[in-house]
């Protein structure tokens, strides 16, 4: 073993880690200030680009939806008059806010079914039945085709925004529906 002074100092590895200094703390959880300042400033621009785009979405898919309930009235007037081989009777009730599909049963006229398809009260329906706004009644003949005196009816929808929606049937009661 050689003499204590001829030993050599031991040298430590160096590593990779750097240095932490005694003193430093953790981070303390949470946002600062400024942060959540500015994530509610942009949340507020975000919103007041987004809520009246959303109005008008809202206020065009009434239009639409009302559109499409007439279109599937009237399908399924047009079926039922075929399966029943009976005439029924799409009928505009008064203000134009529902409709209403009958069945004839010798003189009557009978529900069926029994609930009234009720729109949007946003949304204002006008309908022509052979060029003729005053007539209510659409006729659909056991064949499953629309009185003569009826055809084409047509069905208009607006709301206060101008968005319209317009669902057509002909005489051979073809149906058809866009939005304008």
């Amino acid at each position: 073993m050689p003499p204590k002074e001829a030993r050599q100092p031991r040298r430590h590895r160096e590593t990779s880690r750097p240095r932490v200094p005694a003193h430093r703390t953790a981070p303390a959880p949470g946002f600062s200030l400024i942060e959540l300042m500015v994530v509610l400033t942009v949340a507020g621009i975000l919103l007041t680009v987004a809520v009246p785009n959303f109005l008008s979405l809202t206020s065009r898919d009434r239009v639409e939806t009302a559109a499409y309930d007439v279109h599937h009235a009237l399908v399924l007037a047009r079926q039922k008059a075929l399966a029943k081989r009976a005439t029924y009777r799409l009928t505009i009730l008064p203000g134009g806010t529902a409709l209403r599909i009958e069945r004839r049963q010798g003189t009557d006229w009978i529900a069926d079914p029994s609930d009234d398809i009720v729109l949007h009260e946003q949304v204002q329906l006008a309908s022509t039945f052979a060029g003729d706004p005053e007539n209510t009644d659409l006729l659909i003949e056991p064949q499953g085709t629309i009185r003569a005196e009826d055809a084409p009816a047509e069905f208009f929808f607006t709301n206060q925004r101008a968005d319209s929606a317009t669902v057509r049937m002909v005489r051979t009661g073809r149906i058809r529906t866009w939005t304008h």
